[in-house]
């Protein structure tokens, strides 16, 4: 089963690339990316090594794991025109939600497509898409369920969603790689 995850923000850049490392290890886990990444030039597989302490299947936890995702960037070439104040005033729209605006305000959208193929991608590419959404104050979307979702909201919904779902995978139903070396 495959599943998508899209984050929207304004003005990524690979300046926050340690920010959003770091916020990823907040969710009790150790993790580095593919050395040489960049958001301006990666398409396709994007490694992680990864070092769980709070996985449900205890043997997994304290061990260097590779696992990842696939990563796209797309940037919006011609963004919404900005509207003056007069005329968001007296225009008769309405008064956009905080997330309608952050989409609104959005150039730049990431998609972390995920696989089954390995236990740990669920909780990499969500814990990737959260941290960045929350670094760049953009909106993550579950495309698989349709919601979108910002702030701390966010981060406390993709750890419970990960936790969840590791704990319906039988301790014989694991599939993980142990990370050897970075290849290529």
């Amino acid at each position: 089963m495959g599943y998508e995850l899209s984050v929207q923000l304004k003005g990524l850049n690979d300046i926050i690339i340690p920010t959003w490392l770091a916020q990823i290890r907040k969710f009790n886990m150790d993790v580095d990316i593919y050395p040489n990444f960049s958001f301006h030039n990666h398409s396709g597989f994007l490694p992680f090594k990864i070092v769980t302490y709070d996985c449900p299947n205890r043997s997994l936890n304290n061990i260097e794991l590779l696992t990842g995702y696939e990563l796209f960037v797309s940037r919006n070439e011609d963004p919404i025109k900005k509207q003056s104040l007069f005329t968001k005033l007296f225009s008769g729209q309405k008064q956009l939600n905080p997330i309608e605006k952050r989409l609104r305000e959005a150039d730049t959208e990431v998609i972390f497509k995920i696989s089954a193929r390995d236990s740990f991608e669920f909780r990499i590419g969500w814990y990737s898409a959260a941290s960045l959404a929350l670094i760049c104050n953009g909106v993550l979307t579950d495309l698989y369920k349709g919601v979108q979702l910002e702030g701390q909201k966010m981060i406390r919904h993709a750890h419970e969603v990960v936790l969840e779902d590791e704990r319906l995978i039988k301790e014989n139903e694991w599939r993980v790689h142990e990370f050897k070396e970075w290849l290529g």
